[in-house]
């Protein structure tokens, strides 16, 4: 009997499940980066394209209590989805709103190489933070509180540095919340966990400011 060849051999129940978590996780940063591109071309959205809040939201809950090596793959996968997909659909979107005029736009693909790289360091994290979060453990109390201290920090920095309340700022509060409550259900450590988000707030704040450094680095020059 002719064995099979690898191409026809069945996939482990592994593989499956890398392959459909990942795809999932890609989907998730295509329609999110979708709607990012969207939000940038119509106001009052515009500021939800400019802050961190919404992309750690989304690269930790692809991660949300899977394995941590799964974890990191699917926050990789979401990042590196929707860095391509929204350096893409400005361009798209672009021509799409201006069609007919004389007004044209390049896909900056330096740009998007940067950021291909800064998601593949970041979804490290977020695939951590968001795998540890849900479990009934001292550290995850850490891990949610980081997620929690990155996005009260975006509201800080965005509301700080705007002057006031808007859609972004709203939505890092909502998040920070969601996040706080949903995985303190998981892993039982409330006040733990707001004890650390206290704790890591100033680190959170470095974190988030750290692609406004890096984008007007890309403007200006280092």
């Amino acid at each position: 009997m002719p064995l099979a060849s690898p191409a026809t051999q069945p996939m482990t129940p592994r593989t499956r499940t890398w392959t459909a978590t990942l795809l999932v996780a890609a989907a998730v940063g295509v329609a999110v980066a979708v709607a990012v591109v969207y939000a940038y071309y119509n106001d009052p959205w515009r500021p939800l394209a400019h802050t961190f809040g919404l992309w750690a939201v989304m690269a930790s809950a692809v991660a949300f209590g899977r394995p941590p090596a799964l974890a990191i793959g699917a926050s990789i996968a979401s990042l590196a989805a929707a860095v391509v997909t929204f350096y893409i659909g400005l361009k798209v979107g672009h021509d799409i709103r201006w069609a007919g005029s004389d007004s044209t736009m390049w896909i900056d693909w330096d740009k998007m190489q940067l950021w291909l790289v800064l998601a593949v360091l970041a979804g490290v994290a977020f695939g951590l933070l968001g795998s540890f979060a849900p479990r009934q453990e001292w550290k995850s109390a850490l891990a949610t509180a980081g997620l929690v201290g990155l996005l009260a920090a975006d509201a800080y920095r965005r509301f700080s540095n705007w002057g006031g309340i808007d859609v972004a700022v709203t939505v890092d509060v909502i998040a920070a919340l969601a996040v706080l409550v949903i995985a303190s259900r998981y892993n039982k450590r409330p006040l733990l966990t707001v004890g650390f988000t206290i704790a890591v707030g100033a680190l959170g704040l470095v974190a988030v400011s750290a692609p406004d450094f890096i984008e007007q680095g890309l403007i200006e020059g280092f």
